[in-house]
Protein backbone atom coordinates (compact mmCIF):
# COMPACT_ATOMS: atom_id res chain seq x y z
CA UNK A 1 0.00 0.00 0.00
CA UNK A 2 1.55 3.30 -1.12
CA UNK A 3 1.22 5.98 1.56
CA UNK A 4 2.86 8.72 -0.51
CA UNK A 5 6.21 10.38 -0.16
CA UNK A 6 7.92 10.82 3.16
CA UNK A 7 10.46 13.43 4.14
CA UNK A 8 13.37 13.44 6.60
CA UNK A 9 13.83 16.65 8.63
CA UNK A 10 17.02 18.14 10.04
CA UNK A 11 17.08 21.36 12.10
CA UNK A 12 20.20 23.51 11.65
CA UNK A 13 20.70 26.46 13.98
CA UNK A 14 22.82 29.33 12.66
CA UNK A 15 24.76 31.92 14.60
CA UNK A 16 23.26 35.41 14.64
CA UNK A 17 26.06 37.95 14.58
CA UNK A 18 23.87 41.08 14.82
CA UNK A 19 23.65 41.89 18.54
CA UNK A 20 20.29 43.62 18.07
CA UNK A 21 18.84 40.09 17.64
CA UNK A 22 20.19 38.87 21.02
CA UNK A 23 17.90 36.24 22.54
CA UNK A 24 16.70 34.96 19.16
CA UNK A 25 17.30 31.56 17.62
CA UNK A 26 17.53 31.28 13.85
CA UNK A 27 18.38 28.83 11.14
CA UNK A 28 16.73 26.39 8.80
CA UNK A 29 15.04 23.03 8.60
CA UNK A 30 16.50 20.96 5.78
CA UNK A 31 13.94 18.71 4.10
CA UNK A 32 15.05 15.55 2.31
CA UNK A 33 12.94 13.11 0.32
CA UNK A 34 13.24 9.54 1.57
CA UNK A 35 13.18 6.32 -0.39
CA UNK A 36 15.40 4.44 -2.83
CA UNK A 37 15.29 7.11 -5.55
CA UNK A 38 15.78 10.09 -3.22
CA UNK A 39 18.59 12.60 -3.73
CA UNK A 40 21.28 13.05 -1.10
CA UNK A 41 20.60 16.80 -1.20
CA UNK A 42 17.91 18.75 0.61
CA UNK A 43 14.91 19.57 -1.57
CA UNK A 44 13.80 22.50 0.58
CA UNK A 45 14.93 24.74 3.43
CA UNK A 46 12.38 26.19 5.83
CA UNK A 47 13.87 29.26 7.51
CA UNK A 48 13.13 30.26 11.11
CA UNK A 49 13.93 33.24 13.34
CA UNK A 50 12.19 33.52 16.68
CA UNK A 51 12.51 34.77 20.24
CA UNK A 52 9.99 32.12 21.37
CA UNK A 53 12.75 29.72 22.34
CA UNK A 54 10.66 27.37 24.51
CA UNK A 55 8.18 26.81 21.67
CA UNK A 56 11.03 26.40 19.19
CA UNK A 57 12.79 23.77 21.33
CA UNK A 58 9.54 21.80 21.74
CA UNK A 59 9.05 21.88 17.97
CA UNK A 60 12.64 20.81 17.35
CA UNK A 61 12.33 18.03 19.93
CA UNK A 62 9.27 16.71 18.14
CA UNK A 63 10.46 16.94 14.51
CA UNK A 64 14.28 16.92 14.38
CA UNK A 65 15.64 13.79 12.61
CA UNK A 66 12.11 12.51 11.99
CA UNK A 67 10.37 11.22 8.88
CA UNK A 68 7.04 12.88 8.11
CA UNK A 69 4.38 12.62 5.42
CA UNK A 70 3.48 15.53 3.15
CA UNK A 71 0.69 16.36 5.61
CA UNK A 72 3.18 16.40 8.51
CA UNK A 73 5.52 18.63 6.52
CA UNK A 74 2.68 21.09 5.87
CA UNK A 75 1.92 21.17 9.61
CA UNK A 76 5.57 21.88 10.39
CA UNK A 77 5.65 24.75 7.87
CA UNK A 78 2.56 26.26 9.52
CA UNK A 79 4.07 25.94 13.00
CA UNK A 80 7.32 27.60 11.90
CA UNK A 81 5.39 30.41 10.19
CA UNK A 82 3.58 31.02 13.48
CA UNK A 83 6.91 31.14 15.38
CA UNK A 84 8.77 33.39 12.95
CA UNK A 85 9.29 37.00 13.90
CA UNK A 86 8.20 39.82 11.68
CA UNK A 87 10.84 42.25 10.46
CA UNK A 88 12.09 44.58 13.18
CA UNK A 89 10.95 48.16 12.76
Amino acid sequence: MNQGKTFFLSFIEEGIMDRSWAGYVGGRVEVYETGPDASQYAIEEIRFLTKKQDEYHKLRGRFDFEDVTAKGLAKLRAKITALNEKEKE
